[in-house]
Formats: C-alpha cells, sequence, structure tokens
C-alpha cells in the first residue's frame, strides 16, 4: 500500500490531495450526519466557498443528501468511504504528521514523503520532485531564487522543468570544497540550464578567516552577487547535521568539542544550533545570513532520513514561518516523537 501511493503521488499527485479532502468530507458527514456546512467547513478548516464546491460535486456524484437538516451519505456514499477506508488510513497517516508539524511550529507548510531517504535512494529523489513542483507553481518572471548546496539540493535541480518565463538562481553560499556536484554553483547552473533561467556563481570559500573575509568582501563580483542574494524572494535550502557539517568544512577540534559540549545537532547557513534552537556557534562565511532569512518571502527547507531527524527539529524552533518543510516519513516520526504525547 505505500509503494502504491509512492506511485500515485508521483503520477498524479494533486489528483491524490484532492480525493483525500473529498475522503474527508465524506468521512466527516458520516461521522456527524445530518450536520451543516458552516460546522463541516469549522471541522475541517476549509472556506464554505471551498466546502460548498466540494459538496455540490459529491451532490451530484449521489454521494451525500443535502437536506434543510443538513447533509448525509447516501448508501453509495458509505460504500465508497468503505472502499477508500484503508488506503486513505495509510496516506491519512503521512498527511496528519505533515499537519502536527505545521501548527506546532507555526510555519507555512509541510509535505510529508513515504520512507527514509538514508536507505532509500528514490525517497530523495522524491523529495526532490516535490519540491521542485512546489517551486515551480510560485515562480515568476525575473524571480531570484537563492539555493544551498548539498545532495538533496542537487536532488532538486534534476527535477526541475522548463518555464514560460526567466528565473535568476544564485548561490546561497560559498563552496564546502566537497564533490563539485553539490555545490551551489554547479546546482545553480543545473537549475539554469533545466529551467531555461540564468544564474550567477560565488567562487569563495564557505569558511574564510577575518582577513580573507573583508578582501573578498571588497571584490566587485562578490558584491554583486550578494546583492543578488539579498534582492532574492526564493530560498531553496537543506538542514545538516552539525557533526557532520563540521567535519565537512574540517573545523578545528576547539570548535568540534565546543559544538560536542553544547550538543548542537543541527545546522543551517553557518549557524549550529542545539536541540532548543540555541545558536551554539557561527562560522565566518560569505552568503545569505540567517538573519536575512527571515524577510523572503518564500522559503523551502528540504531535508530527509531518520539521521537527519533531530536536525530538522532544533532549527524548526528557529525557522521563519514562511517556511514549507518537504521531508521524509522517518524523519517526521522523530521530529514528533515526544511531542504527539503532549
Amino acid at each position: 500500500m505505500e509503494r502504491m501511493i509512492q506511485v500515485q503521488q508521483k503520477i498524479v499527485p494533486d489528483l491524490i490531495d484532492k480525493m483525500y479532502r473529498r475522503f474527508s468530507i465524506l468521512t466527516a458527514i458520516q461521522k456527524y450526519q445530518p450536520v451543516g456546512r458552516r460546522t463541516l467547513s469549522e471541522m475541517l478548516n476549509l472556506t464554505e466557498r471551498v466546502l460548498r464546491s466540494e459538496t455540490d460535486l459529491l451532490k451530484h456524484q449521489d454521494l451525500i443528501l443535502v437536506k434543510p437538516t443538513g447533509m448525509t451519505l447516501t448508501s453509495e456514499g458509505v460504500d465508497v468511504v468503505g472502499q477508500l477506508s484503508d488506503y486513505f488510513n495509510h496516506y491519512s497517516d503521512y498527511h496528519q504528521l505533515a499537519q502536527f508539524i505545521r501548527k506546532h511550529y507555526g510555519i507555512k507548510e509541510v509535505h510529508v514523503i513515504p520512507g527514509n531517504s538514508d536507505t532509500d535512494l528514490s525517497v530523495k529523489v522524491e523529495l526532490g520532485r516535490i519540491t521542485g513542483q512546489l517551486l515551480e507553481k510560485q515562480l515568476y518572471e525575473e524571480a531570484i531564487v537563492s539555493i544551498t548546496g548539498g545532495s538533496t539540493m542537487a536532488s532538486v535541480s534534476d527535477a526541475m522543468t522548463e518555464l514560460p518565463f526567466s528565473v535568476l538562481f544564485v548561490p546561497a553560499r560559498g563552496g564546502l570544497g566537497e564533490n563539485v556536484i553539490f555545490q551551489a554553483n554547479t546546482i545553480c547552473s543545473t537549475m539554469a540550464r533545466r529551467t531555461g533561467g540564468s544564474y550567477t556563481t560565488l567562487y569563495v570559500p564557505d569558511q574564510v578567516s577575518e582577513q580573507t573575509y573583508q578582501n573578498l568582501m571588497q571584490e566587485p563580483s562578490v558584491i554583486q552577487t550578494l546583492d543578488r542574494i539579498r534582492q532574492s524572494q526564493f530560498i531553496v535550502h537543506g538542514i545538516g547535521d552539525a557533526l557532520k557539517m563540521a567535519k565537512r568544512r574540517q573545523s578545528s577540534s576547539e570548535v568540534v568539542i565546543k559544538l560536542q559540549h553544547h550538543n548542537a545537532v543541527g545546522e543551517a547557513f553557518g549557524y549550529y544550533f542545539n536541540q532548543q534552537g540555541e545558536i551554539i556557534h557561527k562560522v565566518k562565511t560569505i552568503g545569505l545570513q540567517l538573519e536575512e532569512v527571515q524577510s523572503k518571502q518564500h522559503i523551502f527547507a528540504v531535508a530527509g532520513g531518520a539521521s537527519k531527524g533531530n536536525a530538522i527539529k532544533a532549527y524548526l524552533e528557529i525557522a521563519p514561518k514562511n517556511t514549507t518543510l518537504i521531508t521524509d516519513e522517518s524523519a517526521a516520526k522523530i521530529i514528533t516523537q515526544g511531542l504527539l504525547k503532549q
């Protein structure tokens, strides 16, 4: 059943969401019938306009009856609910996890993909595909998108498709000295090629000394890219495990000990934070700063796998309210662990 949901989400993601909404309406009517439209809209957190459109369709399909006393299911409606229950009980698990995370942390949207991207590469590919779809729906002519690096971001770039207008992709940070295909510059180039847009580069180290920082900040090409980063309306970024990111940056033993001593679990934009979202350490970097993220209109945070569950959970403590989180089932279960019992 889980595999079938994954396949169907790839082929007809919008259709499944619509089916789930109508299934939710039918089950709520079955439970509370006869029930009025206003009461039902409050239960399901739907506007009366949207609910009216959906119930008109369900009435036309002879699945519900609309009476002065309220709405009830027809015998055919009862049969449809029974046939779909097993399928949507599985789908509902992911949907409910997503809604709980969204409400608990007060962020814009959450999407949970079935599976564990630590052990199944296809799940990471799916994270990238869903993110690409969500991003493309929001983009517009001459939009500027800031992108960080990493393997998950590379999956997002692979999922992008040609757009009917031009978008500028800019690297949010310098390079980590890692595999070139996972660097932000490369990912921006791929996104521009696949969408028919343009891109700019930022050829500076991710971590620099104070003197190097001051020198690079005088370079015209660096100044120009930083201006475009600040002008960007969209950010697509990953979330890292604190100690793994410190290792990738070849941080000093003093920094690693500091992170361990203060129980740092997550990293984003060069900031390391503990489970409560408190900043433990900040890397001297050239690029997008955490405080600049707060003002962005569209923020997509993409990360999955059980190994990143605690890092994502920590980041959500400080995540801007405009954040859309795309994660997987294994990470979502760790994020909600202990919270669902409260």
